[in-house]
């Protein structure tokens, strides 16, 4: 795999070259960002490794230009500002990961290829998944189109033509049921993916999920309604697949950099299915599913009735399963505290009318994981 190295100082592109270049990768060379755009449309790499301060083109810039051309291109900044601004502004413009100068263990480099790698491939998966779908869809729909023709010239076959609208129609239903089949086994691949990679929340998504469909269906909420956000949830966290691993395993108190990594996750997870055209609202849910009643929440501060029921009770369902059961930052606090917490903040963080399900669920009802 090819990796472009950006970066004004030499000896900074020759240890990463080094590196590379002892890890399998064939490593090129640039020494700004106007430079390395024109490297790029030349040698087209896999991965972008590119510093932030930079003379002629800055890595911001160049973030810019790139995802415009080439947005499934992975691109890691370095830089050695640590300025969270400069964190925060990269990853909004398209930056993959982002490692601070000095690196004085390249084994956090090789963490960072390794994930850019597998997100680029999941992306890529899911880009020709999507394609081939449309080409199948298009297909099908010229058939169905083709035929109809057929029926509407045989006006003196009525009766046949009867018999074979209602075969087209009970295909058209197959179809459909197939369809969905491969929708809901697409999400249930994503979701085995996303927990194949944080082991310490193995199971989390779809603990959510059993007790987000169990409150819907409490709360009276239409089948169509409890489908989407029982599939919603099974993905809720897929944004989590842009977070440092480093984050997401570390044990103990994170710090306020990871953290803003961290809450990241419900932008990215939006940013990865949007495109998606699923039969319910999946990536406004994984989007919203840490909105606050009161605002306080991210990533937008949507305040009462700006957040759908749907995000509601996710964002009640995700808080109980992540109290119950262990975290690498800390033991498991038990449902009983878990209920207390949505409890104390009902109507002020928490949807008063999720709470009141949740909570008449597991004592009343006897809801387990």
């Amino acid at each position: 795999m090819k990796v472009l190295i950006i970066d004004d100082e030499s000896v900074v592109r020759k240890n990463f070259a080094v590196f590379l270049e002892d890890h399998n990768y064939e490593a090129l060379e640039s020494e700004n960002g106007k430079q390395g755009l024109d490297v790029f449309r030349q040698e087209n790499p896999d991965i972008v490794i590119c510093d932030l301060k930079m003379p002629i083109l800055d890595g911001l810039g160049f973030i810019t230009e790139l995802t415009k051309e080439s947005p499934e291109t992975p691109i890691i900044m370095v830089s050695g500002t640590n300025d969270i601004d400069d964190v925060i502004e990269a990853i909004r413009l398209g930056a993959w990961d982002y490692i601070t100068k000095p690196i004085y263990d390249m084994g956090v480099l090789e963490i960072a290829l390794n994930k850019a790698i597998e997100r680029a491939n999941l992306l890529k998966e899911n880009r020709l998944y999507r394609e081939h779908l449309e080409s199948e869809v298009k297909k099908r729909t010229q058939k169905i189109l083709e035929r109809t023709q057929e029926l509407q010239q045989v006006n003196e076959h009525l009766n046949k033509e009867i018999i074979e609208r209602k075969t087209i129609e009970t295909m058209l239903k197959n179809s459909m049921t197939s369809l969905e089949k491969t929708i809901e086994g697409s999400i249930n691949t994503i979701s085995t993916i996303i927990e194949m990679r944080d082991p310490y929340t193995g199971g989390h998504q779809r603990h959510v999920a059993d007790l987000c469909r169990a409150m819907a269906l409490e709360m009276g909420l239409s089948n169509k309604q409890i489908e989407g956000i029982y599939y919603a949830s099974l993905i809720h966290d897929i944004g989590k697949l842009a977070v440092p691993i480093e984050v997401l395993v570390k044990p103990g108190p994170i710090s306020e950099i990871q953290m803003m990594h961290l809450k990241t996750h419900p932008q990215a997870g939006w940013v990865m299915l949007r495109k998606i055209e699923f039969p319910w609202p999946i990536a406004q849910i994984a989007l919203q599913h840490h909105e606050r009643i009161d605002g306080s929440g991210y990533p937008s501060g949507l305040t009462g009735d700006q957040i759908p029921i749907e995000s509601k009770i996710v964002a009640v369902a995700d808080v109980v399963e992540s109290m119950t059961f262990h975290r690498p930052y800390r033991a498991a606090l038990g449902i009983e505290m878990a209920l207390q917490e949505i409890t104390k903040y009902k109507g002020m963080l928490y949807d008063a009318d999720s709470v009141d399900a949740c909570a008449k669920l597991i004592r009343e009802k006897k809801f387990k994981f």
